[in-house]
């Protein structure tokens, strides 16, 4: 089931277009990805891939949310119990779509197989973590440049929040850099662990919101 967020706008077909495009132009300097593509043209191109292949999973599996029609922010939400990755749910999803494949184009072959070991990485990291089930799972939280610093990103996350509570359920999420974690801190998360890689050159901080008890 996907989650149903009150007091936010659903994003729907019709808006897909520009909320690829806020995402990209949001992650234009993407930390994970910075150790890993050190030359700016290779990692755009794997920031496309990123979106690209992940938003095409999320679409088919969870939910994305706006403040309204504008679509200026955004958060992409699942349930865990959809965040599986199998090659039967990736092909469903259609996440090697023609964006991907225009991405993946700009890169050389060995780039392109650099860019799935990461991921594979990355998975293989996060599985090792005590990420408690179910939760619901963030995949990508955005403010559109230039409109960042207006409390948009903290506005949707309380949203979120409220949902959680009202489900029972905790947030999980990761991030990337001080600035990020200090804004989860201060919307009620806490370090749940961190993971690193020498190899692939990526450090990421994982985060979980606790959802308040209920009163009888």
């Amino acid at each position: 089931m996907k989650p149903d967020i009150k007091g936010l706008y659903r994003i729907q077909d019709k808006d897909y277009e520009n909320l690829y495009n806020m995402f990209l132009g949001a992650f234009r300097n993407y930390e994970k990805l910075v150790g890993a593509y050190p030359d700016w043209d290779d990692r755009q191109a794997a920031i496309e891939m990123v979106v690209a292949f992940y938003l095409a999973y999320d679409w088919k599996y969870g939910a994305a949310y706006s403040l309204d029609e504008n679509i200026n922010e955004a958060i992409v939400v699942c349930h865990s119990d959809q965040v599986i990755y199998s090659p039967e749910m990736i092909e469903a999803a259609d996440c090697e779509n023609e964006r991907f494949k225009a991405a993946a184009a700009k890169l050389p072959p060995e780039q392109v197989d650099f860019w799935f070991s990461f991921f594979d990485e990355f998975d293989r990291k996060e599985a090792a973590l005590d990420i408690p089930k179910p939760h619901i799972y963030v995949d990508y939280v955005a403010v559109r440049e230039g409109l960042q610093g207006q409390g948009r990103g903290s506005e949707i996350i309380g949203r979120l929040k409220e949902y959680a509570d009202e489900k029972g359920l905790p947030i999980m999420l990761f991030t990337n850099g001080e600035r990020d974690v200090k804004f989860y801190t201060k919307n009620g998360f806490e370090i749940l662990g961190i993971t690193k890689s020498e190899e692939y050159k990526f450090e990421n901080t994982y985060m979980l919101y606790k959802p308040k008890q209920k009163t009888e």
